[in-house]
């Protein structure tokens, strides 16, 4: 029987397997979905007997932009007819609280994060993906942060992991170009540590993508590595970098919420779910 809760999270020894499963809307997440997402990483967190986590999606794309469910929805919500002052503020304060403590738990997370790239990854989501240890991709991945084409400041973290992990040159042109960066340009640049076909080849067997990536882990993570010292390794790399991105978090939100005042992203988001806008997707 099939399983439609939109985040399922299966155990398997000392490691969780996080899938987005909500693949018939491209795995697009609403601020509820986000909300339980950072849930289950919290939980996670709390685990002892968890050392490694896995995040993936099910069908062809990891996360697509926002849910197109409920998009109408929640842009009348949250900008109404009024793009100025205090309104939008109080309106977008709940949502951009919740950005804040979605990448803080990804920053600060403790335990070995694996993302399993099964298909494209586009906004919050591809900034948060950034903060993982290690990750892999299907070959029909693409990255794309479509910020500067709706208005909006970066997101997740993203203007500091991004120059990190894809380099000065690919970060500005994912972020201020909103220009999609395809799998094999984020191979070459180190910010995938691998690409993984699933034996059928099809781009919606996320399945058999994530067989592929749990053998890699397994032979990678074998009965010789003493997991307990993966947290503590992990530490020592991520220490200074952490309180980096913790400031990227925090300037982000207020540089966001200045942009989100100025009306501009209201209108590009209304003009896109009018088909004024093509949607970069």
């Amino acid at each position: 029987m099939a399983d439609h809760r939109p985040i399922i999270v299966r155990l398997q020894g000392h490691i969780a397997v996080i899938t987005l499963n909500r693949p018939d809307q491209l795995n697009a997440l609403g601020q509820d979905h986000y909300y339980q997402l950072g849930e289950t990483l919290r939980q996670l967190e709390k685990n002892p007997d968890i050392n490694i986590t896995i995040l993936t999606g099910t069908g062809r794309y990891f996360s697509a932009f926002g849910d197109p469910s409920n998009r109408g929805t929640d842009v009348r919500s949250a900008f109404g007819n009024k793009l100025h002052g205090t309104d939008i503020r109080r309106n977008m304060s709940g949502t951009l609280f919740n950005n804040l403590d979605l990448t803080h738990t990804f920053t600060s997370f403790s335990k070995i994060l694996i993302v399993a790239l099964n298909g494209p990854v586009v906004g919050l989501p591809a900034a948060l993906v950034a903060q993982a240890d290690f990750i892999y991709a299907a070959p029909h991945t693409f990255l794309l942060t479509p910020f500067s084409s709706l208005g909006l400041a970066a997101e997740g973290a993203a203007s500091r992991s991004f120059v990190r992990r894809l380099g000065i040159s690919k970060a500005s042109e994912a972020l201020i170009m909103s220009k999609r960066i395809p799998c094999d340009e984020l191979a070459a640049c180190g910010f995938v540590n691998g690409v993984v076909s699933s034996p059928s080849g099809k781009p919606e067997d996320s399945v058999g993508f994530l067989e592929q990536v749990l053998a890699e882990v397994h032979r990678r993570f074998d009965s010789h590595t003493a997991h307990s010292c993966l947290g503590r390794i992990k530490g020592l790399i991520r220490g200074t970098e952490k309180m980096i991105d913790e400031q990227h978090n925090y300037l982000e939100v207020l540089e966001g919420l200045e942009m989100i005042a100025t009306g501009v992203p209201g209108q590009q988001i209304q003009a896109m779910v009018k088909g004024q806008k093509k949607h970069k997707l």
